[in-house]
């Protein structure tokens, strides 16, 4: 073989390698991150008053103590509407985008900082489980993003999250049960701020 059929051979095996490392890498290089969906709508109308009826509620207030997340009511089997109050009775009320109210409920809400809710949504019926998937949540808008999911169909389930003091991650309560559904093992997992990996720090208790 010639020198210069080498050659030939050499820059048409780096002209191959290039497009290849150009397909195989741009379409990751440039993809977004999807946009938020719209998991809760707004509901029209006045508030209800949170004191007439003996209800469950979870009450989370913002970080800066202007207003305050609170999910109601908390009952079996019932859906849980989410508000966003600025007083005792005013603020903005949240149902469940149609597409998950008739499965779905929330079960707990935070708040990650002055302008991001934390909420977890977990199965409506036929179940006792206190949590679901994680997500993070636009107070002014409804609408959210995943921060995580459960990878085994509900068996590990957050049940609360927490920012963490240096302000880069993410501390997830969880509980994982056994297939029966009937005893649980609490863990705790630490996720970056932005919730797109699944991977961290998990101790049990």
């Amino acid at each position: 073989m010639t020198r210069r059929r080498l050659l030939e051979i050499l820059v048409a095996g780096a002209v191959l390698l290039l497009l290849l490392t150009v397909f195989l890498v741009r379409p990751t290089a440039h993809r977004t991150e999807p946009p938020p969906v719209l998991l809760f709508r707004p509901v029209a109308g006045a508030l209800p008053d949170f004191t007439a009826e003996g209800l469950g509620r979870v009450v989370a207030a913002s970080p800066d103590r202007d207003r305050t997340a609170l999910l109601y009511p908390v009952e079996f089997e019932e859906s849980a509407d989410l508000y966003v109050l600025t007083g005792p009775v005013e603020g903005v009320q949240f149902a469940l985008a149609d597409s998950l109210a008739e499965i779905m409920t929330a079960k707990n809400v935070g708040w990650l900082d002055a302008r991001t809710l934390w909420v977890t949504l977990g199965w409506r019926h036929g179940t006792v489980s206190p949590g679901g998937d994680l997500y993070a949540v636009d107070p002014e808008t409804g609408r959210g993003r995943i921060l995580w999911v459960s990878p085994d169909s509900g068996r590990t389930q957050a049940v609360a999250a927490a920012p963490n003091p240096d302000g880069r991650g993410i501390t997830v309560r969880l509980k994982a049960f056994d297939e029966a559904m009937m005893t649980a093992r609490d863990s705790v997992l630490t996720l970056p701020r932005t919730g797109r990996e699944t991977g961290g720090a998990v101790s049990g208790h």
